[in-house]
């Protein structure tokens, strides 16, 4: 076995020759962004479009009327900042748009009202500015970016909708009890974006920690409690085992499982020590601005990374995985990771001088 020692506070100075990734954003939250930008795209139905983000890079997968909507789908998502990369996988496959409604804007309006009553918490300070031509204007204030995300969503499944613009007013971050949500008993109004999020990082967590599914090959999206599992797969088994794990976790109530079956032909032997391979996931684990204040253990045997120790958060727990899970060499990652939030500062005591 290779044990190495992630004493991260004794290796500051080395981590900073070491290139970050971008700013570490969340995949969560560039998922989110992604999608927002998709529904506020001109001429893009982001209804049929699966976004999910690995390490910042964003694959789009789903159903594009032509090929103009599916490279527009693209250049919405281009540029935005987390983003790293993009594959997209959207099909062209005509005539499939949504059938437009006529509708009069003030019906529209009238409709997306209460849609967002409907979608959001009762107090809710986002409403329809203006409606034209079909064109909605969002604004207001929302507490949270999730929250901020539904009523995007709402919007745009109003029929007659062509176009959702948004001028809300939003936190520019998703904070961690939006992507680690784990309310009880019923659903409540805007709490349903919470559980998607909670049921795409669970799962994707469950994937990165399990030997018989590749989850750097696979995708995950969930919307209102459906989950799409898109990407590829060596074998029937492993497809059979993500839709497994996809139905048992929470709060999931169907499974869509697109994954498509792509058998290696040649399995990449691997020689590599696991000294060698435990190195390289030390390593990975250092380029996360996320995991700067981490405490963590790397065991390697036979391939098998176990990491123990401690991290700040869900979302440093999840970077983590994902580090160890993409390092060359490594054929399932164990999770002994304990949370342990920084300390609050209670500030200077009173009876210092």
């Amino acid at each position: 076995m290779a044990r190495t020692k992630m004493a991260w506070l004794a290796v500051a100075a080395l981590s900073l020759a070491q290139p970050a990734f971008a700013a570490d954003d969340p995949d969560a939250w560039v998922t989110t962004k992604v999608k927002m930008a998709l529904l506020t795209a001109h001429d893009v139905d982001s209804l049929d479009i699966h976004v999910d983000t690995n390490d910042g890079r964003v694959t789009l997968y789903g159903k594009a009327s032509t090929a103009g909507e599916r490279a527009r789908a693209e250049d919405a998502v281009r540029g935005l900042h987390g983003v790293r990369g993009i594959r997209n996988l959207i099909q062209v496959v005509p005539n499939s748009a949504r059938k437009a409604l006529e509708a009069s804007d003030q019906d529209i309006a009238k409709r997306v009202d209460q849609a967002l009553d409907k979608a959001l918490p009762s107090g809710n300070q986002i409403d329809v500015k203006n409606v034209t031509q079909g064109v909605v204007v969002l604004g207001g204030k929302a507490p949270t970016l999730t929250e901020h995300y539904q009523a995007l969503a709402a919007a745009s499944r109003v029929d007659g909708v062509r176009q959702v613009k948004s001028e809300i007013e939003s936190p520019d971050k998703l904070a961690d009890r939006e992507i680690w949500y784990e309310g009880t008993g019923e659903l409540a109004p805007g709490e349903q974006g919470f559980r998607d999020a909670y049921i795409t990082s669970t799962l994707k967590m469950k994937l990165l920690v399990d030997s018989d599914t590749p989850a750097l090959d696979m995708n995950v999206d969930s919307t209102d409690g459906v989950v799409t599992l898109f990407g590829m797969v060596p074998s029937q088994e492993a497809k059979r085992k993500a839709g497994e794990l996809a139905k048992n976790t929470r709060w999931v109530r169907s499974v869509d499982n697109e994954l498509q079956i792509v058998p290696k032909a040649q399995q990449e032997a691997i020689e590599d020590k696991d000294d060698v391979i435990a190195k390289r996931v030390e390593d990975a684990l250092k380029t996360r601005e996320s995991l700067k204040n981490a405490d963590i253990d790397v065991a390697v045997s036979n391939r098998v990374a176990r990491l123990t120790g401690e991290v700040p958060s869900q979302s440093a727990r999840y970077s983590a995985l994902l580090s160890a899970r993409g390092a060359r060499g490594v054929k399932s990652v164990v999770d002994d990771l304990r949370i342990e939030p920084p300390a609050v500062s209670s500030g200077p005591r009173a009876d210092r001088k």
